[in-house]
């Protein structure tokens, strides 16, 4: 996140087993549960995250539906014919194909701030409200994703401003995601790091065994965006969306890069 000052001491130079260590040892004692799904798991930390996921995609678009801990196993696939994710999951796959790009799509809880419905397409930065068949919202999706002439901003159209932090809290599609989803997403609130950014809960992103998964998006001007993070505790969180953990450890790669110039762009740091 370039343009937040970092003057933490972060694991961005640490070695995969020295932030292990730091957080084994601010941590307390383990419930059975998290020694299985959660942040005391034996897999934690084991393999290097830079490269872990393909992210040579050109918008991430996230879509606004239900709650995270109702969500089914698979989405949009698991939702029934027709619903709200069904419909925009096909204009999303359909507008892109006609564009010739691709398009990752993720989905948020929805609150009472982002209802049902309401989109966020990065880099772009753009909000498309009430987003359902024949609507503004719609037209404005399919129009940018199929190359056309960009939405300009309006009553269902809007720049956004400020960061987003995405947390995988996908229960049904993998329990470690369940467990340490929510708990990231409650150590978050209030700190300092987080002011002027929006931390949401998100659907399954991929690497269930990297979780804590994390996604960060800094703001319209970054120099780079769109930053994945595995491995991500409570202890560690802060750091992550504050942009001192870039290219470190727990570092999985950015938007737009392939897994093998994340690995190369990992190593120039």
């Amino acid at each position: 996140l370039k343009s937040r000052l970092c003057i933490c001491t972060s694991p961005k130079r640490s070695a995969l087993g020295e932030v292990a260590s730091q957080s084994a040892r601010s941590a307390p004692a383990m419930a059975a549960t998290d020694t299985k799904h959660g942040f005391a798991r034996p897999e934690m930390f084991s393999e290097a995250l830079a490269g872990s996921s393909k992210l040579d995609f050109s918008r991430h678009v996230f879509v606004a539906w239900g709650k995270a801990e109702e969500w089914p196993g698979e989405m949009p696939d698991g939702c029934a014919e027709g619903s709200l994710p069904q419909v925009l999951g096909g204009v999303v796959k359909s507008a892109s194909k006609a564009g010739g790009q691709k398009v990752k799509l993720t989905f948020v809880e929805a609150t009472e701030d982002f209802p049902e419905g309401d989109v966020l397409v990065f880099p772009d930065y753009l909000r498309l409200r009430a987003c359902r068949p024949g609507t503004p919202g719609v037209q404005a999706l399919e129009a940018l994703l199929s190359g056309k002439k960009a939405p300009g901003a309006s009553g269902d159209v809007e720049d956004i401003a400020g960061g987003f932090v995405f947390v995988c809290a996908h229960r049904q599609r993998d329990e470690r995601c369940g467990h340490c989803g929510p708990a990231l997403v409650d150590s978050l609130r209030g700190v300092p790091e987080t002011k002027g950014m929006q931390v949401m809960k998100c659907s399954h992103v991929g690497g269930h065994k990297f979780a804590g998964n994390i996604i960060t998006f800094s703001g319209k001007d970054a120099r780079d965006d769109g930053h994945w993070y595995g491995y991500v505790t409570p202890e560690s969180a802060a750091q992550v969306v504050s942009g001192c953990a870039a290219r470190g450890p727990l570092w999985r790669g950015r938007l737009g890069l392939s897994e093998a110039e994340a690995i190369r762009e990992g190593r120039r740091e």
